[in-house]
Protein backbone atom coordinates (compact mmCIF):
# COMPACT_ATOMS: atom_id res chain seq x y z
CA UNK A 1 0.00 0.00 0.00
CA UNK A 2 2.73 2.51 0.89
CA UNK A 3 4.31 2.32 -2.58
CA UNK A 4 1.33 4.17 -4.13
CA UNK A 5 2.04 7.42 -2.32
CA UNK A 6 3.95 10.45 -3.54
CA UNK A 7 4.92 12.06 -0.22
CA UNK A 8 5.39 9.18 2.21
CA UNK A 9 7.27 5.91 2.30
CA UNK A 10 6.24 3.76 5.23
CA UNK A 11 8.86 1.03 4.79
CA UNK A 12 10.51 1.97 8.10
CA UNK A 13 7.14 2.13 9.88
CA UNK A 14 6.24 -1.27 8.42
CA UNK A 15 9.56 -2.65 9.63
CA UNK A 16 9.13 -1.24 13.13
CA UNK A 17 5.52 -2.42 13.47
CA UNK A 18 6.59 -5.92 12.33
CA UNK A 19 3.23 -6.73 10.76
CA UNK A 20 1.24 -5.58 13.79
CA UNK A 21 -1.56 -3.54 12.15
CA UNK A 22 -2.77 -2.16 15.50
CA UNK A 23 0.70 -0.84 16.26
CA UNK A 24 0.97 0.63 12.76
CA UNK A 25 -2.40 2.36 13.18
CA UNK A 26 -1.33 3.74 16.58
CA UNK A 27 1.92 5.04 15.10
CA UNK A 28 0.10 6.71 12.20
CA UNK A 29 -2.31 8.39 14.61
CA UNK A 30 0.67 9.58 16.67
CA UNK A 31 2.27 11.04 13.53
CA UNK A 32 -0.96 12.83 12.63
CA UNK A 33 -0.91 14.50 16.05
CA UNK A 34 2.81 15.18 16.43
CA UNK A 35 3.70 16.58 13.03
CA UNK A 36 1.38 19.63 13.19
CA UNK A 37 2.41 20.32 16.80
CA UNK A 38 6.12 20.12 16.00
CA UNK A 39 5.74 22.23 12.88
CA UNK A 40 3.91 24.95 14.81
CA UNK A 41 6.60 24.91 17.51
CA UNK A 42 9.28 25.27 14.84
CA UNK A 43 7.47 28.24 13.28
CA UNK A 44 7.12 30.04 16.62
CA UNK A 45 10.70 29.33 17.71
CA UNK A 46 12.09 30.52 14.39
CA UNK A 47 10.02 33.71 14.62
CA UNK A 48 11.37 34.25 18.15
CA UNK A 49 14.95 33.50 17.09
CA UNK A 50 15.13 30.82 19.79
CA UNK A 51 17.78 28.65 18.11
CA UNK A 52 18.40 26.39 21.11
CA UNK A 53 14.74 25.33 21.36
CA UNK A 54 14.39 25.19 17.57
CA UNK A 55 17.32 22.77 17.44
CA UNK A 56 15.68 20.60 20.11
CA UNK A 57 12.33 20.45 18.30
CA UNK A 58 14.08 19.80 14.99
CA UNK A 59 16.10 17.02 16.62
CA UNK A 60 12.89 15.41 17.96
CA UNK A 61 11.32 15.78 14.52
CA UNK A 62 14.06 13.56 13.04
CA UNK A 63 12.54 10.46 14.61
CA UNK A 64 9.05 11.52 13.56
CA UNK A 65 10.17 12.02 9.98
CA UNK A 66 11.98 8.68 9.87
CA UNK A 67 8.57 6.99 10.10
CA UNK A 68 7.12 9.23 7.37
CA UNK A 69 9.91 8.50 4.90
CA UNK A 70 9.89 11.84 3.07
CA UNK A 71 13.51 12.46 2.12
CA UNK A 72 13.02 16.12 1.19
CA UNK A 73 11.49 16.90 4.59
CA UNK A 74 14.19 14.88 6.34
CA UNK A 75 16.96 16.78 4.54
CA UNK A 76 15.40 20.21 5.19
CA UNK A 77 14.83 19.35 8.84
CA UNK A 78 18.44 18.20 9.22
CA UNK A 79 19.63 21.53 7.83
CA UNK A 80 17.33 23.39 10.24
CA UNK A 81 18.83 21.45 13.14
CA UNK A 82 22.40 22.07 11.97
CA UNK A 83 21.85 25.81 11.48
CA UNK A 84 20.00 26.21 14.78
CA UNK A 85 22.77 24.33 16.57
CA UNK A 86 25.48 26.53 15.07
CA UNK A 87 23.42 29.71 15.40
CA UNK A 88 24.87 30.73 12.04
CA UNK A 89 23.31 30.90 8.60
CA UNK A 90 19.91 31.54 10.15
CA UNK A 91 18.92 33.54 7.06
CA UNK A 92 18.45 30.14 5.35
CA UNK A 93 15.86 29.00 7.91
CA UNK A 94 12.78 30.62 6.33
CA UNK A 95 13.42 28.77 3.05
CA UNK A 96 13.99 25.46 4.81
CA UNK A 97 10.90 25.89 6.94
CA UNK A 98 8.93 26.77 3.78
CA UNK A 99 9.89 23.36 2.36
CA UNK A 100 8.66 21.67 5.53
CA UNK A 101 5.44 23.70 5.63
CA UNK A 102 4.77 23.00 1.95
CA UNK A 103 5.20 19.25 2.31
CA UNK A 104 3.74 18.41 5.68
CA UNK A 105 0.04 18.90 4.74
CA UNK A 106 0.59 16.55 1.79
CA UNK A 107 2.21 14.01 4.09
CA UNK A 108 -0.69 14.30 6.53
CA UNK A 109 -3.21 13.79 3.75
CA UNK A 110 -1.55 10.54 2.72
CA UNK A 111 -1.28 9.37 6.33
CA UNK A 112 -4.99 10.12 6.82
CA UNK A 113 -5.76 8.02 3.74
CA UNK A 114 -3.95 5.06 5.30
CA UNK A 115 -5.53 5.64 8.70
CA UNK A 116 -9.01 5.70 7.16
CA UNK A 117 -8.33 2.55 5.14
CA UNK A 118 -7.20 0.58 8.18
CA UNK A 119 -10.05 1.56 10.50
Amino acid sequence: MSTNFQFINLDYLDLMSDGDEDMKQTMIEMLLEEIPEEMEQMRVLNDEGNWKELREVSHKMKSTLSFVGNQEMTAANQQVEDIAKAGEGTDALPGLLAILFDLYPKVLEELRTIAAATH
